[in-house]
């Protein structure tokens, strides 16, 4: 009893007190006929929900044990272990990689895996991009000559990781010599790199159909939180520059660079289009002219008199087409290049750059252009260009609301670097909306940072330098761990408001907790009951957050204070 009172006592009150409300929540949650519903449609669950999470659990818990055991070989390699601490670390990467190859070659043999790996590939890939994947009852699914090739692959390759894993085995206990040389550790290294990997690859980005919606939102906060982390980190070390005057001619020097080069792309030869037809009707413009050519078609601005009203405009998908309605009388006008326009009359020329040269000599201006006055604002006030740009940056990035960065990051800027790079690089909108609140949110870990930067006394760094340490050590050493330890609470606090505000992401159509909650919302006419089970799950999950960011900051405390 005074166990469970010490426990209870040590717990967080509002743990407790959400622990105490738990049963009653429960109650209402069992006798209420939609609530089940409604958790279940924003959880993300899907059909056999309990096989997937099995297999979830066992492919992540096979690669926590190869992660582990590859840690546990690096350990005994450490120059300053004692051998009988060299074998037990041995020992224990010999058990794990025992475990592993036992799992994965059971694993190879079971059948019961497959509805997993088919529902990763169905949902890894664009069905468009891809040949493979049908329609089946207005649902994706795998063709089944693919199905086959790919869970023979998966048999196969589960087949061969486990003799991998026995061969790691065997050499952690009998490849002592191959260990101990300098081969022998990056070999260690790679070994907990690809095992890293695997853990990584199951945990956070392959489909979780047990629970895809609080599972798309707890990925989305942490892969934010270490992008805003380590931006975070080099906005504050920026900060912190001293004045250069070999920096400021380096960067003055590359401005000048970006300039020149965005002249050269502005020269390249233009090419030629002309409109074609009459203006009665509507006016195709394809795929790939530049917006400022069809805003003059679309307000006549290549007349001498503009009309009072737009000309209407039908985007086309190819010039091919545009050809093909303009003979067919399906649109009055269209604008087209000069070998394509010859067989129409002509009503007006025009000359562009392509898009590729477009938007180079744009980023070269803007990147010119900021790099120059980066220099002369630093010279002004005695500080190093880059540590302007990093206050800059951050004033402004926080004078920005949220919505608006993962508006402006996920349409446009993903929309002109799909543009720029003719559609080769076309983000997804998951990591569009990560990105987005990595930056906006690394505005104010900086800031985080930079407090306990400030906060290490200053004869730490400089007995650190008497000592003959280089900076960048002086960071790693010295600085930064014990930055983080005191800042650790604030870091805690942003990862929760960021665990909240991945619901922002759903403006882009992401299909998280808060998107699910909406859709069931829109489908089912319900008031409360999916605002409601949103609301429990989030309050749920930052308990959850809170309570590990106080444990880790117990625990970091205490062994600062026995230093």
């Amino acid at each position: 009893m005074s166990n469970l009172t010490s426990v209870l006592r040590n717990m967080r009150a509002s743990n407790l007190m959400f622990l105490l409300v738990l049963p009653v929540i429960l109650y209402l949650l069992a006798i209420s006929r939609n609530y089940g519903a409604a958790i279940y449609e924003v959880l993300g669950i899907e059909h056999d929900a309990k096989l997937l999470l099995s297999n979830f659990i066992i492919f992540c818990f096979s690669g926590a044990l190869g992660f582990w055991g590859a840690l546990q070989i690096l350990r005994s390699l450490s120059p300053d272990i004692v051998p009988e601490d060299k074998s037990k670390f041995r020992q224990k990467a010999f058990f794990a990689f025992v475990l592993q190859a036992a799992i994965l070659l059971f694993l190879s043999q079971a059948d019961w895996i497959n509805p997993y790996i088919k529902s990763i590939a169905v949902n890894a890939y664009d069905p468009r991009s891809v040949d493979w994947l049908i329609m089946v009852d207005q649902s994706f699914t795998l063709s089944p000559e693919f199905e086959v090739e790919l869970l023979n692959w998966t048999q196969n390759s589960l087949w061969q990781l486990s003799i991998g894993c026995g061969f790691l085995a065997l050499l952690s206990i009998f490849g002592s010599s191959f260990l101990n040389s300098n081969f022998g550790f990056w070999f260690a290294v790679l070994i907990m790199i690809l095992e890293f990997a695997f853990l990584f690859y199951f945990l956070m980005i392959a489909h979780a159909g047990f629970a895809v919606g609080i599972m798309i939102t707890i990925r989305a906060a942490i892969f934010a939180y270490l992008g805003a982390s380590i931006l975070g980190l080099v906005w504050a070390f920026l900060s912190r520059l001293k004045v250069s005057l070999l920096a400021e001619r380096i960067i003055f020097l590359i401005g000048v660079i970006f300039i020149i080069a965005a002249t050269i792309f502005v020269i390249q030869p233009k090419k030629e289009i002309v409109l074609v037809g009459d203006l009665s009707g509507r006016i195709g413009v394809a795929a790939g002219i530049p917006s400022h050519i069809s805003d003059a078609v679309r307000y006549g601005d290549f007349l001498d008199n503009p009309p009072e009203n737009p000309f209407k405009i039908r985007s086309l998908k190819s010039l091919d087409q545009a050809v093909k309605l303009i003979n067919e009388g399906r649109i009055s006008g269209a604008l087209l290049p000069p070998d394509l326009a010859i067989n129409y009359s002509s009503i007006w020329t025009a000359q562009y750059l392509t898009p590729f040269y477009a938007t180079m000599a744009k980023v070269g201006y803007v990147l010119g252009v900021l790099s120059i006055l980066l220099v002369i604002v630093g010279r002004i006030t005695s500080a190093h260009p880059l540590a302007v740009f990093s206050d800059f940056f951050v004033d402004t990035i926080r004078g920005v609301p949220m919505l608006v960065i993962i508006l402006y990051v996920g349409l446009p800027l993903a929309g002109a670097i799909k543009t720029a790079t003719t559609g080769y690089i076309d983000i997804q909108m998951m990591t569009r909306g990560i990105a987005a609140i990595a930056i906006g949110y690394s505005a104010y870990m900086a800031e985080i940072f930079r407090a306990g930067i400030e906060a290490i006394p200053r004869g730490q760094i400089e007995a650190s330098r008497a000592l003959g340490l280089r900076e960048r050590h002086i960071a790693r050493f010295i600085v930064i761990p014990q930055a983080i330890a005191i800042v650790l609470p604030a870091l805690g606090n942003e990862f929760i408001a960021m665990l909240k505000d991945t619901s922002l992401i759903s403006i882009l159509s992401i299909r998280d907790l808060t998107q699910r909650m909406r859709e069931f919302q829109a489908q089912s006419f319900l008031a409360f009951e999916p605002f409601n089970s949103a609301a429990l799950i989030y309050v749920l999950l930052t308990l959850i957050a809170a309570s590990g960011v106080k444990a880790l900051d117990n625990i970091v405390n205490k062994s600062r204070e026995r230093e």
